[in-house]
């Protein structure tokens, strides 16, 4: 298992892996203390190695499906990407204004684009491509990763908050009423937790690259 788990990266083990793990581990909880499913949790070996499996399946399926969700809504036209690249000269997470006009000016006159057109994905991906075959990326795969893991539990959350609403109509208790809002917190929480960190990252990757190659 360990060797296994030395050959994944870290956008594999913290979104894919884990939030799979805890989609299963959430959902074994849920089936048995609100459904009285019972489920055998003292797991042998070949059985802890399906569920693993098992748990990086799902956390995929979490993953492409909520990524399909996010392209048609929060990253539509690079909506987030131009949330994320708004200046403040009063905090330290978002760019400054020196930073973000350094970037764009380099970028702009080396590939020759107009500078009244929209260049924000074009800049990005330069600044993106640049630090990815250049650059420590540690801090970015992190961002992404936290994320990614966030996204796919918000509609794990929010798919589960849905299901046990729909149940609660035929089969009432007060325990699923608190269980539907317990998962919509905690859906709307990673939400913001994913759009947060999918800020950072284009941040990350813009600051990167402006004190990597403009000021050096």
């Amino acid at each position: 298992m360990s060797k296994i788990l030395d050959k994944l990266g870290i956008y594999d083990l913290v979104a894919v892996l884990l939030s799979g793990i805890s989609i299963s581990t959430f959902t074994i909880l849920v089936l048995q203390l609100i459904y009285k499913i019972q489920i055998d949790t003292n797991l042998q070996v070949n059985e802890t190695l399906l569920f693993f499996v098992l748990s990086y399946f799902f956390g995929l399926i979490f993953q492409e499906i909520s990524s399909f969700i996010q392209k048609k809504s929060t990253h539509k036209n690079n909506r987030l990407l131009k949330a994320a690249l708004k200046t403040s000269s009063n905090s330290h997470i978002y760019l400054t204004d020196i930073e973000k006009s350094g970037v764009y000016s380099y970028i702009i006159e080396k590939l020759n684009l107009n500078p009244d057109e929209d260049n924000d994905n074009v800049v990005y991906n330069y600044c993106k491509f640049y630090i990815l075959e250049n650059g420590d990326t540690t801090r970015i795969d992190k961002n992404q990763s936290i994320s990614s893991m966030g996204r796919s539990l918000s509609l794990y959350f929010a798919l589960l908050a849905f299901v046990v609403l729909i149940n609660s109509f035929f089969q009432s208790s007060t325990v699923k009423i608190i269980l539907v809002i317990i998962s919509v917190c905690f859906a709307i929480l990673l939400q913001y937790r994913c759009i947060r960190f999918a800020k950072l990252r284009y941040i990350n990757i813009f600051r990167t690259f402006y004190y990597k190659v403009i000021v050096k």
